[in-house]
This record gives C-alpha cells, sequence and structure tokens, in this order.
C-alpha cells in the first residue's frame, strides 16, 4: 500500500481492525448476505481477475489458465499471473487459490511457504465444519 499511496498517512488501529479481521479469519462469521466491501483499483483486466478469484471456493484452487478462460482470455495465463501478482488484499481476495498448471504451488509475493499454510489452513477450516 505505501508504493500504491506513498503520501498517505498509516494509522495502526488494532481496536479498530479488530472486528474486521475477525469476520476474515472466523469462517462462522462469513455471510453470503454481508459480503465485506474492498475497493480494488486496476485495470479492466486486473478487475476481472480479481473478481474470478473472488468465486474460487475456499479449500479450492484453480490454475492461471482456468482463470485466462473464465474471462475469455484464454491466452493470457502469464497475464492473469501478473494481475493475481498485483493484488493488493492477499488474504480477502485469494489469490493463493491461483497455481500453475499443473497444480504446483508458483510465485507468490508473501513466498510459497506461506501460500501453502493459507490454502491448508483452509483445508483444515473446511475439515472443522
Amino acid at each position: 500500500m505505501t508504493r500504491r499511496w506513498r503520501n498517505a498517512t498509516y494509522v495502526e488501529d488494532h481496536e479498530g481492525t479488530a472486528p474486521l479481521a475477525q469476520r476474515i479469519f472466523d469462517t462462522k462469521l462469513w455471510r453470503p448476505d454481508q459480503p465485506l466491501r474492498v475497493v480494488m483499483i486496476g485495470t479492466d483486466f486486473e478487475v476481472r481477475v480479481w473478481e474470478t478469484l473472488l468465486k474460487i471456493p475456499m479449500g479450492r484452487a484453480v490454475s492461471y489458465s482456468d482463470i485466462a478462460c473464465n474471462i475469455n482470455s484464454p491466452k493470457a495465463s502469464r497475464a492473469v499471473g501478473a494481475a493475481v501478482g498485483k493484488n493488493p488484499v492477499s488474504f480477502v481476495v485469494p489469490c493463493h487459490r491461483a497455481l500453475g498448471k499443473s497444480g504446483t504451488l508458483t510465485g507468490y509475493h508473501w513466498g510459497i511457504t506461506r501460500k501453502q499454510a493459507m490454502l491448508g489452513w483452509e483445508a483444515g477450516q473446511l475439515g472443522m465444519q
């Protein structure tokens, strides 16, 4: 965020953000009739990719080429990967659910280990339901 909005003043507010964090990470609080509202700024292509990521169910993952086909750009797998990499709100817009064509864990801004941990956490949440 600091690269995108260099002149912004950032305030750490644990009390103010705690309810949102709880809503994001406590799957019992997820409600389709109360979506978390996020403003995403990107190109039309990037926004279409991010919207597609939002449709991938928790605990599932799809390939960049599947996402490209889903947005009617079947030859744009690399561009999809670039758009996934520009996602500014990682867990909320689940870019960790995008995989390489063979199902491999591929590049992730915060590292493959974290991507694997996030997918594992989601699988664990599904197992607890």
